[in-house]
């Protein structure tokens, strides 16, 4: 997570999304609150390998 990316607008976020999902080429995943702003942005996120996501659907 970097000062230079940048906050996906609220608005546009499906209902009942919480969380933005950011990625990379190394296959890893970067979760952030979709409301997250400024400093919150570098301070409030986790990173995890792809392997360590999965689709709440398939899961249930």
């Amino acid at each position: 997570m970097s000062a230079k990316d940048v906050a996906v607008d609220p608005t546009m976020a499906a209902p009942g999304d919480e969380f933005e999902l950011l990625t990379d080429e190394e296959g890893r995943w970067t979760i952030v609150p979709i409301d997250a702003e400024g400093d919150e942005r570098l301070t409030q996120w986790i990173t995890v390998d792809a392997d360590a996501l999965v689709d709440v659907d398939d899961w249930r």
